[in-house]
């Protein structure tokens, strides 16, 4: 377990999380050599498609806020970790992860290549040695007023620019691309086909009231981009992002969106109108569904795949809440049922019998949304961000206190997830081409593997030697349509992760729209230790438990792989629905009780003391235009 060290306090806990000043984190260089070119290698390929995991939501120091929450490891040092490498994080403590990423998207906010680098890294700018520059750089300044200056102009679109730094239009345009171009030259560097895939992305971050947020991640299938990363500086609304965005990636530029945290969207990122009022056209959401292909259903700042009382009701709809439902229709840091997957892909259903092709048929991923430069860094349990130093170094009392206004918030995020795709090799095209088709999945950090098939398929398809096979061969993977009058069969598998917690069950969820009533239902499809579905499609309560005084596991064992073929016994081809899978862990020690633990304090009542850590497969569509 990896500790942080006593300097490290709540100050630090907030910049990592919010971006709030740590001013006595030691500066470390964030720049450093590019890597020698790697000698060629023979990229091995897997016809049958092999999983992969990486991380598409990362920032280093060339993000503004990371930057100014002390940290000062860039691209160069995020790759090299995500190889692998050993590397000290701003807390002066040491990281490495136990298994190196297959592929990372490093995801630095557009918003702000105007003045970061000019700022902080490029010394020869004229941004360099202003006041306001050199107090970034030392951390004197209050941060407090920097975020209520940044928040009073959210919901302003398009947003402006710094341009108390980088001084007018031009040069503030001129900023942005050189540092544009810095982001791609980085990611090409460490590129290696076969070995390790770099994607060149950004974050695009619309600031909404509250803290809240519209935020995606814009991916690229290669070294072809845009000219410019477009960011919430250049549009005014949803719509014209994608009408740019399309409009700036010419062939053979290609491009995906992956939007996060919907939970902090207040029901506005897939809401049926723009952040202005103006209701989506057909074509704005045609446009829109070629891009944004995948979603991130879960990252440090929660899971937003559904909620209980916000659309849904299954008791495994309470990992990883953030927010209480809205009380009132306008109410803002609320949840609200359109900021949830499952809701979105109901009402992707219900917009798919209006006339016009379903818009939000969107695939899973996981990610971190990592600010210290540490892609994938998870650990079981605990997250390095979160870990206690030893004895009372990491002020236990300040973030498990009930009444800290920052804490409060802190202590229900999560540790982060990770992304998974079936790929036949590791290289930018075949991971990007993963995406794109969406077959995808998304953990909450575990390195679990999880397919899901539907078709015309055998019901021992799981014991036959060649099931992967013919999986392809009779029916379709995650991500797909499936065109059937016919009652489907659907096969799901899933293996543990390898270092990690066994599995609990797997479930299969369906969301479908009937006589134009949107509804959904959970079955638990398959259980570990011999336990059987009862009628009510509910596996028998698990024996497995934790020790929450050790937080060692106890009870029941689990299972290192589950897989079982299922039947809907209410499919009907008239209406049209989707289904995905859902696998859940054994219980283990959130990792609050572990920070409890270590200062021999009490929880609060608002958070949980165990977890089921999980995955999610990509939806399955039937019947859907």
């Amino acid at each position: 377990m990896y500790r942080l060290k006593e300097l490290v306090g709540l100050a630090s806990l907030c910049s990592i999380l919010f971006g709030c000043s740590d001013s006595d984190s030691v500066p470390e260089t964030h720049i450093s050599a590019p890597p020698t070119p790697a000698a060629a290698v023979e990229v091995e390929r897997y016809p049958l498609r092999t999983a992969l995991f990486g991380d598409l939501h990362v920032h280093t120091s060339w993000s503004a806020d990371a930057y100014s929450g002390g940290n000062r490891l860039g691209p160069n040092t995020a790759y090299r970790f995500a190889k692998g490498e050993k590397i000290e994080l701003q807390t002066g403590d040491e990281a490495q992860l136990a298994t190196p990423l297959d592929f990372v998207a490093l995801t630095d906010h557009a918003e702000g290549f105007e003045m970061q680098l000019p700022c902080t890294l490029l010394t020869d700018a004229p941004e360099f040695d202003l006041q306001l520059c050199r107090d970034l750089r030392t951390g004197n300044f209050d941060m407090t007023t920097m975020l209520d200056q940044a928040f009073a102009t959210a919901g302003t679109r398009p947003a402006p620019r710094a341009y108390n730094i980088c001084g007018d239009d031009a040069r503030c345009k001129a900023n942005e691309i050189n540092t544009w171009k810095r982001v791609q030259a980085v990611a090409n560097a460490h590129n290696q086909p076969g070995r390790f895939t770099a994607l060149i992305g950004y974050e695009f971050s619309a600031l909404l009231p509250e803290m809240g947020m519209l935020h995606r991640n814009v991916i690229f299938r290669g070294a072809d981009v845009t000219p410019r990363a477009i960011s919430s500086l250049d549009v005014r609304n949803q719509k014209e992002f994608f009408n740019q965005l399309e409009a700036a990636c010419v062939d053979p530029c290609d491009v995906l969106t992956i939007p996060h945290n919907t939970n902090y969207s207040w029901g506005l990122m897939f809401s049926r109108t723009d952040e202005d009022g103006t209701a989506f056209s057909a074509e704005d959401l045609e446009r829109r569904s070629r891009i944004e292909r995948l979603f991130e259903v879960t990252q440090q700042k929660g899971a937003s795949e559904c909620q209980i009382s916000v659309g849904a009701s299954d008791e495994d709809c309470n990992y990883g809440i953030i927010f209480a439902p809205c009380s009132e229709p306008d109410g803002l840091r609320c949840a609200r049922a359109s900021s949830f997957l499952r809701n979105i892909l109901l009402d992707g259903l219900a917009l798919g019998t209006e006339a016009q092709d379903n818009p939000y048929k969107l695939g899973v991923i996981g990610s971190t949304d990592a600010h210290l430069s540490d892609p994938g860094y998870v650990p079981k349990g605990v997250p390095a961000r979160f870990t206690p130093a030893e004895g009372l170094g990491f002020a236990v009392d300040r973030l498990l206190a009930a009444d800290h206004p920052v804490a409060g918030a802190m202590r229900r995020f999560s540790p982060g997830g990770l992304a998974g795709v079936w790929a036949e090799a590791n290289t930018r095209a075949d991971i990007f081409d993963a995406l794109h088709r969406r077959e995808t999945f998304g953990t909450s950090g575990s390195r679990m593997r999880i397919r899901f098939f539907a078709g015309d398929l055998p019901e021992d398809l799981g014991t036959r030697d060649n099931r992967i096979a013919l999986a392809y061969e009779r029916g379709v993977p995650m991500g797909s349509d499936l065109n059937t009058t016919a009652a489907p069969r659907f096969w799901v598998w899933a293996t543990q992760d390898p270092t990690g917690t066994p599995l609990d069950r797997i479930q299969i969820i369906k969301g479908w729209v009937e006589n134009g009533e949107q509804r959904q239902r959970v079955w638990d499809v398959v259980c570990s230790n011999g336990r059987k579905p009862n009628e009510s499609g509910k596996c028998p309560a698990t024996t497995a438990s934790v020790d929450l005084s050790s937080c060692q596991r106890t009870g029941g064992e689990g299972a290192r792989e589950l897989e079982v073929t299922f039947s809907d016994p209410d499919f009907s081809a008239e209406y049209p629905a989707f289904y995905y899978a859902r696998v859940l862990e054994n219980p283990t020690c959130r990792w609050t009780t572990v920070l409890a633990n270590s200062g021999n304090t009490e929880l609060p009542d608002d958070v949980p003391a165990i977890v089921q850590e999980r995955g999610w497969s990509s939806p399955i569509w039937s019947a859907s235009r």
